[in-house]
């Protein structure tokens, strides 16, 4: 089927989303795993500031860092540090270690992964194989 000139869809008509940027060099790819592999949960607890109210095994609880409990006593955030995971039973959030970074502060897994290693002062795993 061909459509006339004046039906054909063009990228103006598409929005923002869909149409092509133009870029000058493609973005550097973060190793994700190899950061998760890197960098554990007890680290990103520690730059957080997190303290515990209660501790069980591996498992933490306290006020959640991702929608800023106030009361000292919360227990609505847990840490398995077995697992290297994180739960809020109230704004239910829920990831690893690179998650909670970037529920924390904001950002994209991207922008959170290269800010987490520039507050542990570390290099940033980049891929190498474009």
């Amino acid at each position: 089927m061909i459509l006339h000139e004046s039906v054909r869809p063009s990228c103006a008509n598409l929005g923002p989303q869909l149409r092509r940027r133009p870029t000058s060099r493609p973005m550097p790819g973060v190793d994700f795993n190899v950061l998760r592999n890197e960098v554990s949960m007890e680290d990103v607890l520690q730059q957080l500031r997190f303290q515990p109210t209660s501790r069980s095994g591996s498992q933490l609880h306290g006020p959640c860092p991702v929608h800023g409990s106030t009361s000292p006593g919360s227990r609505t955030f847990s840490v398995n540090l077995a697992t290297g995971r994180y739960y809020c039973h109230k704004c239910h959030t829920r990831g690893n270690q690179l998650e909670l970074w970037a529920a924390v502060h904001k950002l994209s897994l991207y922008d959170a992964a290269v800010d987490l290693c520039r507050a542990l002062a570390r290099e940033v795993p980049w891929i190498h194989r474009w």
